[in-house]
């Protein structure tokens, strides 16, 4: 029953954030995370809500890191990074990724979902199932599920092997938030006289 409950908040969230307004976001994110935590029965400890895991969080921010460094250098994937334009980059980075997307995304997911399947029926359930409902999460953009369900296996790899949300949270803002600002990067770097201040 705790799992459909938790399920059903998750199908609101997800609706609400095609529906609702944009604006709203920041502040639906960790309110729903919060909620999600209290009705599922879980400690917060459980629930991954630690600061266990500080290696592989290094790790989880290093390798964007370096692969959006290594992306600069390569003039196809400046290109690729170009093509994408944000009129607030510094603030979508900042408060907009972290508050709109991965506080909820990763307390859903890799949290309580995680925790819950775990805790029933082992990691053998809890890395497939919630990666694929991740995955999904993405739709109706179709070419984005494959790649995030392999995101949720990862991002459930570092939950497991932390022990908690540090490093599928810094991942998930670093894959995200650098992408942003290594796009807007390169979009000013085409022009040094737009006069724009983000």
């Amino acid at each position: 029953m705790t799992l459909l409950v938790v399920l059903l908040i998750m199908a609101a969230v997800r609706v609400w954030n095609r529906r609702g307004p944009a604006r709203a976001q920041p502040f639906t994110g960790p309110i729903a995370a919060f909620l999600l935590v209290a009705v599922s029965g879980l400690s917060p400890a459980e629930a991954g809500l630690t600061l266990s895991g500080l290696p592989y969080a290094s790790l989880a921010l290093l390798t964007p890191l370096l692969g959006y460094g290594l992306a600069l250098l390569i003039p196809a994937a400046r290109r690729a990074l170009a093509e994408r334009s944000f009129d607030h980059p510094v603030r979508s980075a900042l408060l907009g990724v972290p508050f709109a997307t991965v506080i909820f995304e990763e307390v859903a997911f890799r949290g309580v979902l995680w925790e819950l399947l775990y805790q029933d029926h082992g990691a053998v359930w809890a890395y497939p199932i919630t990666a694929l409902l991740f995955g999904l999460w993405h739709l109706p953009d179709t070419r984005e599920v494959a790649f995030t369900t392999l995101a949720g296996v990862v991002l459930s790899y570092l939950r497991h092997a932390g022990g908690g949300l540090l490093a599928p949270f810094v991942l998930h803002w670093a894959a995200n938030g650098l992408g942003i600002l290594a796009s807007a990067w390169v979009r000013r770097s085409r022009q040094p006289d737009s006069g724009r201040a983000d």
